[in-house]
């Protein structure tokens, strides 16, 4: 049988068994985790995070890089860091195979650049944040160097200026994001991709600070972000309060029981008490 001294037999547990107790702490830590992260998402919006890579990520991934239009050989980074300029064709028909896409993007050029002026490029999907297959596909982009400033009325009736820049794709239909995309470039600016557009290769920032190297500035757009729903951060909450329950049960289960100690544990012990003073 046990006797229940509770305060005593919890601080000799304590003493006897670090390794329970750390265990103990990591499940009531990881309790309380739960149920905050449940109510953090409450009132919060929250990433989906089923989506990987959606149109902020692949515009943030593009201004990461800089566009340079005049480097030598010796400056121009691998032929796997930038591949060539690609025709997506295959013998499949190349209307679903494919994608062109013109969208109007939050980026904005850094320094002087001249108008209407088109500068193209060929990037790696793992450039723009891709994964799995699509890492290894090639895109082929075109901006368009002139920037136009639409005003955005804020929910609190004030207007603010916000520049975009045209910006077209041609890559699989498979490697770009399937999630809300930013709007279609005017018919004017897509007319602009027919002009000559000047070969750049994309760098990363840091490599180089050449003049004939363009910056871009990107403002991630809110709308670009799938969140959860409501009804999805519901579920979440409902299953995070779940486990949280089954760990503080668990948590109560091992205090309760530390709180017990065996008889047997008691003899055992002023049997070596009455050893040591036998021997002495």
């Amino acid at each position: 049988m046990g006797q229940w001294r509770p305060v005593s037999n919890l601080k000799d547990q304590v003493y006897r068994h670090p390794p329970v107790v750390v265990f103990f702490l990591s499940l009531l830590i990881l309790s309380i985790t739960f149920v905050s992260t449940g109510l953090y998402s409450q009132n919060h919006d929250i990433k989906n995070p089923d989506i990987s890579v959606d149109w902020n990520e692949v515009l943030g991934s593009i201004a990461g890089f800089k566009f340079c239009t005049h480097l030598n050989d010796t400056d121009a980074p691998p032929e796997e860091d930038s591949p060539r300029m690609v025709e997506h064709s295959d013998r499949t028909n190349i209307s679903t195979s494919s994608a062109h896409v013109s969208l109007l993007v939050p980026l904005v050029f850094i320094g002087d650049v001249p108008d209407n002026t088109v500068i193209s490029a060929t990037m790696l999907g793992s450039q723009l944040g891709m994964k799995g297959a699509a890492a290894k596909a090639s895109v082929n982009i075109s901006l368009l160097l002139h920037a136009d400033v639409t005003d955005n009325r804020t929910p609190a009736g004030t207007q603010t200026s916000q520049s975009l820049t045209c910006l077209h794709f041609t890559a699989l239909t498979h490697v770009l994001p399937q999630t809300p995309s930013p709007p279609e470039c005017p018919v004017a600016e897509n007319e602009g991709k027919s002009a000559s557009p000047v070969r750049a290769v994309a760098v990363e920032s840091y490599k180089h600070s050449s003049p004939h190297c363009f910056s871009l500035e990107f403002t991630p757009d809110p709308h670009l972000t799938v969140l959860l729903t409501k009804d999805e951060k519901a579920l979440c909450r409902y299953h995070l309060l779940l486990v949280s329950v089954v760990l503080l049960v668990i948590c109560v289960l091992m205090s309760l029981c530390g709180t017990f100690s065996s008889r047997s544990r008691l003899y055992q012990g002023t049997d070596l008490q009455k050893d040591s003073l036998l021997s002495q």
